[in-house]
Formats: structure tokens, sequence, C-alpha cells
């Protein structure tokens, strides 16, 4: 009875630490856009979220994004919200907001992802009339697949940078597990 009592008890602390650690392991990121290499002048800065017609059903929470903007964002497919946001895109959303170079854009980004087969990509871009900016097409895009975390980060740009941040309640779930295991491991030696 003791042995079983104890594996339920290490099979509670493997949960908890497995649960925090695939948590801390990024939902939500944070994206930092240096335009400072690129000159001065008007560009457009482009998010989009989009999936094949049989993706799994997805959201992408854009928040704080902050900038050199000039005039209103314009919406697309399936957004909705106000800068600096929350903005949530669903599959098909799109936004084109004009933005003065020469300083850092800055944005979150956090998703929720039902259950499917197919995947959605989010991108960001800069580009003016004429060109892409700071890369050839995209600066970045996160692939999201279901049943895998982390997403696939791909940054395209040296302008440009994507930082995973794993939300409080993961690190409260990580600090728990190990709580447990360091008071089960003093349990032992006592």
């Amino acid at each position: 009875m003791i042995f079983a009592k104890d594996m339920l008890m290490k099979l509670m602390f493997a949960v908890l630490l497995l649960g925090g650690a695939g948590q801390a392991s990024a939902q939500n990121y944070s994206i930092t856009i240096d335009t400072a290499t690129l000159g001065g002048g008007s560009a457009y800065l482009g998010l989009y979220f989009l999936g094949l017609a049989d993706a799994a059903p997805a959201t992408a929470t854009v928040s704080q994004l902050s900038g050199d903007f000039s005039g209103a964002a314009q919406l697309a497919g399936a957004v909705s919200g106000a800068l600096p946001g929350p903005l949530v895109f669903g599959n098909g959303g799109e936004l084109v907001q004009a933005v003065t170079l020469g300083g850092v854009l800055r944005f979150n980004v956090s998703f929720a992802l039902g259950s499917g087969d197919g995947g959605t990509t989010f991108g960001w871009s800069l580009f003016n009339d004429s060109s892409y900016l700071g890369a050839d097409g995209d600066l970045g895009v996160i692939a999201l697949q279901p049943g895998a975390t982390p997403y696939a980060v791909n940054s395209f740009s040296a302008v440009n940078s994507v930082t995973a941040v794993p939300e409080p309640a993961a690190y409260a779930l990580l600090l728990a597990g190990l709580l447990c295991l360091a008071m089960l491991r003093a349990r032992r030696a006592g």
C-alpha cells in the first residue's frame, strides 16, 4: 500500500512538472522590430493570421502594439478590437498599420489553438509602396500546428527579435511541482 501511495505521489509530481514545463515553453511571444537601420520615412506594418480551410480553430491575440503609428489601422477579415489592443485575429485576419521608420515597433501575441489536423500561421512584415523592408518578404512567422508546443518560430530578418514569454500561471505550476518534489525528498531523508 505504501508503495502504491508513493508511486501515485511521484506520478502527480511528474504531471505538475511536465504541465508547468510545457506551458512555460511558450504560447505567448514578444516581438520587437527595430526600424532604425531601415532609414526614415513611412512604411506599413502588416500582421496576418492565415490557415488552410481545414485548419484547426484558432485565434491570435495581439496586445500592447506600440510604435510611431500614423492614421488608423486597416483591418480585414476576421479581426476584432482596436489599437493598442487587444486585437483578436481569427483565420484569415489581417492588419495593415502605417508607421514612421526610425524607431522600435513592439507587440505581444498569444495563441489559442483547438483540436484538428491543419495548422495556421501568424506572420508580420514591413513594406512600403514598392517593396518589403528588412527582408525579402515576412520579417517572421510563427507556425501553429495542433499538438506541437512550442510553436515553430522563424525570424527572417536581423531587424526583429522574437522572445517566448511564459504565462505566470506556468511558473506557478512548475514551482508547485518542484516544491512537491523537495517535500518528498525531505520526507525520505527525515
